[in-house]
């Protein structure tokens, strides 16, 4: 019994939409599977692909060049400063883990259609894995509480939230808060989308366990957020009742957290962001600006093209050394800011492709009207903020989902504006 040309091609596109499911599904909650889904992704697709334009001699769509050199710019960076750079073998290693930048950036521009047409399910996996996420921390924390004979009420305390909650399924809490938040605004999206996969009240009861578990990773950053897009959604909706509950709730929290006499909340929130402050025995000194400072101090020694891609780290810890800030020196602190990664590693040249990098995705979102896409582009920039995002793994993968669900926006034909998501579906 033989398969028909047709039935073939079928059973391939959906394995193809199933194994997209799979990456985002596992974003938040194991690098491991997440990148062995993303490569069998990247070889499904690349076969197919080959086999549409080369084995059928199917005429490829017109790619937008200038786009699909601003994709990979992190790439391109990588390459030019491994041609100055004395760093090779962390130069081959860091574009190997950038390498799967080419081919999506590839596969997006040359197959839209594809990225569209799953785009609702891949949303609705990404939604599942940080429910999934949530409920692995908690269940895990739960566990160790028992195990260790201690009452549940440490459940809520600071020994179990933040960075000993995320670790529990061993994810970063910056990016697992990030993952979260995209799920959020997924959320959103599929409320308003009459093709979503569950009941209203499931997505509600999900949007709700996802707020909680945001809140307990206590990640200030991603919280921010939260609350600045929270606020910007309920405005221009004129949902105005659930505006003035998110706020009072907002507020009464920021009240609680600043009268109450002694609570962990503070501490994470209010004072470990002492920026302005000296260091004294009740709080201790943020010192992000510090190595900010640091970073820059790299970038005044070579400003032009930076000292070459892996080749900062020396200078950097030096600088640490001479700061006596034994924490950064020892554990390698990057620059836990994008922008001010690419000034010390590459110059100028790295600080305007930083720059010329979002402009364009920011462009692309706002001409082609698409206000999903323009959440996923903002909630990942400000991430950039507190941490360089595109020297991890999790944060290229993260990039790259972003890409991908914003493939259907990437073309010259703009769209009239509409706040019904189907339209960008």
């Amino acid at each position: 019994m033989t398969i028909s040309n047709q039935k073939f091609q079928e059973i391939w596109l959906i394995t193809n939409q199933w194994v997209l499911c799979g990456i985002l599904f596992f974003l938040p909650i194991n690098l491991f599977l997440n990148n062995l889904f993303l490569t069998i992704f990247l070889a499904l697709f690349g076969l197919q692909t080959l086999y549409f334009f080369v084995i059928k001699k199917n005429r490829p769509p017109k790619v937008n060049v200038w786009l699909l050199v601003i994709l990979n710019i992190p790439v391109l960076l990588l390459l030019f400063g491994m041609t100055y750079s004395p760093e090779y073998a962390q130069g081959f290693k860091e574009l190997g883990r950038l390498f799967p930048m080419i081919l999506i950036s590839c596969y997006v521009l040359i197959r839209p259609a594809f990225f569209k047409m799953v785009k609702l399910k891949a949303l609705q996996a990404l939604i599942l894995g940080c429910a999934v996420a949530a409920l692995l921390c908690w269940g895990l924390t739960f566990a160790e509480i028992l195990q260790n004979n201690e009452p549940l009420s440490r459940f809520l305390s600071k020994y179990y939230a933040s960075h000993h909650l995320a670790e529990q399924i061993d994810v970063h809490t910056p990016y697992l808060a990030l993952f979260v938040n995209l799920a959020l605004g997924a959320v959103v999206y599929c409320l308003h989308n009459k093709k979503r996969l569950f009941s209203l009240w499931v997505y509600r009861v999900i949007f709700a366990l996802l707020c909680l578990f945001l809140l307990h990773l206590m990640a200030r950053n991603a919280i921010f957020s939260f609350i600045v897009f929270g606020t910007i959604y309920l405005v221009v909706t004129k949902k105005y009742i659930p505006l003035a509950i998110f706020g009072i709730v907002v507020a009464s929290l920021f009240y609680y957290i600043q009268t109450t006499e002694t609570n962990f909340l503070r501490d994470r929130f209010i004072k470990s962001v002492n920026v302005f402050e000296n260091e004294t025995i009740f709080s201790k000194k943020d010192n992000r600006f510090d190595r900010l400072a640091t970073n820059f101090e790299v970038f005044k020694k070579f400003p032009i093209i930076g000292p070459g891609t892996a080749n900062e780290d020396q200078y950097r810890k030096e600088a640490y050394f001479i700061n006596r800030d034994s924490e950064a020196y020892n554990d390698n602190y990057n620059a836990h800011n994008q922008f001010m990664e690419y000034l010390s590693t590459y110059g100028i040249v790295g600080g305007i492709s930083f720059l010329v990098l979002f402009i364009t995705l920011f462009k692309v979102a706002i001409v082609q009207r698409d206000v999903l896409l323009l959440f996923l582009i903002s909630a990942f920039f400000i991430a950039n903020l507190s941490e360089s995002m595109l020297e991890r793994s999790w944060g290229i993968v993260c990039f790259l989902t972003i890409v991908m669900l914003g493939a259907g926006s990437f073309q010259l034909k703009a769209r009239p504006i509409s706040l019904n998501p189907e339209t960008h579906a």
